[in-house]
């Protein structure tokens, strides 16, 4: 039985002003920042398109806190790389507050370099109608589909995030496309009624073969 969300407030959250432009593309990773959680990686995906001449076309917001060691490790690699105009940490916000901030963005990147479970992340981003750019880790090789309903990359390969958010930069329908698609798919298959649903139904099964 896959886990489900409750998706109301992701799609009925109001459209921040200006959703719709050009660039720069508007990337976020909201989460934890520990370093299984890969955000390192979305980070350096920036400086590989800097090296490209790409900087300005894209801007990253880190959304999230976690352990000060490596949250001083992600700050140092923005300087190191010479981002920071690009990249900005907004730090941890209220939990209610999260449906609003999805919508101020068009691409979530999922970086987790461990085969973590499906995360409420991608499903919280996809029924928000964001692109998922993500590494196909644990359970996501089980909801993300390359060119389908998401962008993937292998794990822990900065380059590899960088050509993936390239192939979109310009691409505003190919982003829009992908995007429903992954909406669709959680509506379909990792809400929170049909998780419900479903373990009352295993449940009912398992008291009638008792009796």
């Amino acid at each position: 039985i896959y886990p489900g969300i409750d998706t109301t407030p992701l799609i009925d959250a109001p459209v921040a002003p200006g959703h719709i432009q050009a660039k720069p593309l508007r990337l976020l990773y909201f989460g934890n920042l520990v370093h299984h959680k890969g955000v390192h990686t979305a980070i350096e995906a920036v400086g590989v398109l800097k090296q490209q001449g790409l900087k300005n076309s894209v801007e990253l917001t880190i959304l999230g806190s976690g352990h000060p060691t490596y949250e001083a490790q992600l700050h140092t690699l923005v300087e190191q790389l010479d981002i920071k105009d690009r990249v900005r940490f907004v730090g941890k916000v209220p939990r209610e507050e999260i449906p609003s901030w999805l919508k101020r963005f068009d691409v979530f990147l999922f970086t987790s370099i461990w085969p973590e479970p499906i995360a409420a992340t991608v499903m919280e981003a996809m029924a928000a109608g964001l692109l998922v750019i993500g590494t196909e880790v644990g359970g996501q090789a089980e909801m993300l589909e390359h060119g389908q309903n998401a962008l993937t990359f292998k794990a822990g390969d900065a380059k590899s995030l960088a050509e993936q958010i390239c192939s979109v930069t310009d691409a505003l329908h190919v982003r829009t496309q992908l995007a429903l698609a992954g909406q669709q798919l959680v509506l379909e298959r990792f809400t929170l009624k049909r998780m419900v649903d479903e373990f009352e139904q295993y449940l009912a099964n398992v008291v009638n073969c008792s009796i």
